[in-house]
């Protein structure tokens, strides 16, 4: 998940904070990364198909300390899956199965500890689980949306558009679809590492103004991402050599000459260059939601004579009336079905109603930031 090493590549920027620095910010959370964790703690149940509630308490501890220091969480869900992303959905779907394998076959043998590191390893979040962790968050007040594709491009959207001041995930490509603020490694207790965007080159070192958040981007998708695995024997560091060297502004001809500024002896093949643009234009347009207008949007505007469906890896288009309904976890994900009615409108939403022009409850558009200076 994420870039591989970026986080401890970008060490030397790492601000240690504690979230009630922030009172009074709106903060936007990785649901998903939280319940992965509040799977672990009840990984047999889960896989025995027991009932356990155990989940959603411990998403809840999250919730109830930001409530308590001030701050007003939005927590963001996974929807539909991404074409972007399928090869790395099918081989996580096969990973889980030959743990699930092996986890039936410690229990066989009366393994049992060795069974619940497998149990740990083959879980599965689903829209169900997704689902109920809303409903309690809807009971304390706390706003939730489902992204129409990643949570990652959503989360990014609430920051660009302001809407929230701060990220709070686990995930390092957040950084890439160009989060300002984003804390990682959260506690229980508020503790995290604080990393700011505009503070990127103290550790490229780009000289001469020719750093750009493009460089940085595009560095990291060629040391291998999610969206594109990477060419043998290039990580971090030789991205980032690379990206130093050059002085081709044209990526496709960067790529193709990146042997050259690497000075190692290797073809870089048209069908790598042609989806390594895919994958930046997936971090660049992947397809949102947008909560204040209530329609699809991409996270970043369109080039000029292009549109959704240039880009239909990056999320294909989706009705405004199904994508709020997947928004407000309104419809199953994986049945399509529609398993809630949650109007924002008209709902009673922990004691009242929700405002009539906002999907989301008491959004300040004009509210600054507000973080102490770190």
């Amino acid at each position: 998940m994420g870039i591989n090493g970026l986080l401890p590549f970008l060490k030397k920027i790492h601000s240690p904070v504690n979230i009630s620095q922030f009172a009074g910010c709106t903060v936007a959370i990785d649901a998903y990364c939280w319940l992965h964790k509040g799977a672990f703690s009840c990984a047999e149940k889960l896989a025995l198909g027991e009932p356990t509630d155990q989940y959603i308490y411990y998403c809840l501890k999250y919730v109830n300390y930001l409530l308590e220091k001030g701050l007003k969480p939005i927590l963001v869900f996974d929807g539909c899956h991404l074409p972007s992303k399928k090869d790395v959905e099918t081989s996580r779907r096969e990973r889980r199965e030959v743990y699930r394998k092996k986890a039936a076959q410690f229990l066989r043998e009366g393994q049992r500890a060795e069974a619940r590191e497998c149990l740990q390893r083959c879980i599965d979040v689903t829209s169900e689980m997704a689902r109920k962790l809303i409903e309690a968050c809807r009971k304390k007040g706390v706003d939730c949306i489902v992204a129409p594709y990643e949570a990652d491009a959503q989360l990014a959207y609430l920051s660009k558009s302001g809407i929230a001041q701060l990220i709070v995930t686990e995930d390092s490509d957040l950084l890439l679809f160009g989060c300002d603020k984003i804390i990682f490694k959260m506690d229980f207790f508020g503790n995290g590492v604080l990393i700011e965007s505009d503070r990127l080159n103290e550790v490229l070192a780009f000289q001469d103004g020719r750093y750009t958040f493009d460089k940085f981007r595009q560095m990291c998708i060629l040391s291998g991402c999610d969206y594109l695995p990477s060419l043998p024997g290039i990580g971090l560091a030789t991205a980032c050599k690379a990206f130093k060297i050059a002085r081709q502004a044209d990526l496709r001809q960067f790529l193709r000459k990146l042997p050259i500024y690497l000075k190692k002896s290797f073809a870089v093949p048209d069908d790598y260059i042609d989806a390594f643009i895919c994958a930046e234009n997936t971090f660049l347009y992947q397809l949102v939601f947008d909560p204040l207008n209530r329609r699809l949007a991409p996270l970043n505007p369109y080039p000029e004579n292009v549109s959704a469906a240039d880009f239909e890896y990056a999320g294909p288009y989706l009705p405004n009336s199904k994508a709020l309904n997947i928004a407000l976890g309104n419809i199953d994900l994986y049945t399509k079905e529609k398993v809630a009615n949650f109007n924002p409108d008209t709902d009673m939403f922990a004691g009242k109603k929700k405002k009539s022009l906002s999907f989301f409850a008491e959004i300040n558009q004009s509210q600054k930031f507000c973080g102490l200076s770190v």
